[in-house]
């Protein structure tokens, strides 16, 4: 009789599944949930790789014995808001108002998400690396200035590839890029390229001590992390805009610019 498929087992990947979910993103890019089905259908054995090489790090180790909750760190608006001014903390406060989202929004897609492996049995120390992942995204937002928009949510998948190769979020990333800033569509591929690579030469921030930093100076905590400045990246500024107002990937100005 077949058993409960166990963790190291290869995981299915359903690109049918993927293409459903990416059909009801391109209609409603709101729908965060749709994000999350095309990630558990295409990931295949990304996470444990992800986990695997976690584990192997300093920090790593000790985040795996010691479990702090970023999550709930990061939902004590009291306690972000008395960090100084220009402290990663404070930053991800004013992005999180700005763009009125809450960190519960994300627990909730990942939730209602299809999941062709929910069978798969996952042991406590996956799954906290999994939820890390997961609770991390909105940082990523402010340590890289992509904003919430259709534009920014591309860049920071991009980033997200370049970070640990996971072939879900690059199946989104590759199709939400097309259609992007028709006055300039060659700089706009540029603009993603560059997200990437950001994301692949900095540090794995899943490994890193983020919680330990919010109280740091922003700029401080990207040199530490080795994300590059975004005047460096992305000299021409920063892009800002939606899908629907056929803004994505539109140049908004000078680099340093949140939205």
């Amino acid at each position: 009789m077949q058993g409960t498929p166990k963790l190291g087992h290869a995981r299915k990947v359903s690109l049918t599944l993927a293409l459903k979910a990416l059909v009801g993103l391109a209609r409603d890019t709101s729908r965060t949930d749709h994000v999350f089905t095309i990630i558990a259908a295409l990931s295949g054995n990304t996470h444990e790789r992800t986990y695997q090489a976690l584990r192997r790090t300093p920090y790593g180790a000790r985040l795996l014995h010691e479990r702090p909750n970023l999550a709930a760190l990061l939902a004590d608006d009291d306690r972000l808001r008395a960090m100084p001014e220009g402290s990663l903390g404070r930053e991800y406060l004013k992005f999180m108002n700005r763009a009125r989202i809450t960190s519960d929004g994300l627990v909730a897609a990942q939730e209602s998400r299809v999941d062709p492996n929910a069978d798969v049995e996952v042991d406590d120390a996956r799954t906290y690396v999994g939820d890390r992942l997961r609770d991390m995204h909105d940082l990523w937002h402010v340590l890289t200035e992509y904003g919430a928009d259709d534009t920014g949510e591309i860049a920071n998948l991009w980033f997200s590839v370049g970070q640990f190769g996971n072939p879900g979020m690059a199946f989104i990333a590759f199709f939400g890029m097309i259609g992007g800033n028709s006055g300039n569509y060659v700089a706009w591929l540029r603009y993603c390229y560059g997200a990437y690579r950001r994301g692949r030469r900095a540090a794995r921030l899943v490994s890193e001590p983020l919680e330990e930093m919010l109280h740091l100076p922003i700029d401080e905590v990207r040199r530490r992390l080795g994300v590059a400045p975004t005047e460096k990246v992305h000299p021409e500024g920063l892009r800002r805009g939606y899908r629907r107002d056929g803004a994505l990937g539109a140049l908004a100005g000078g680099a340093g610019h949140n939205a």
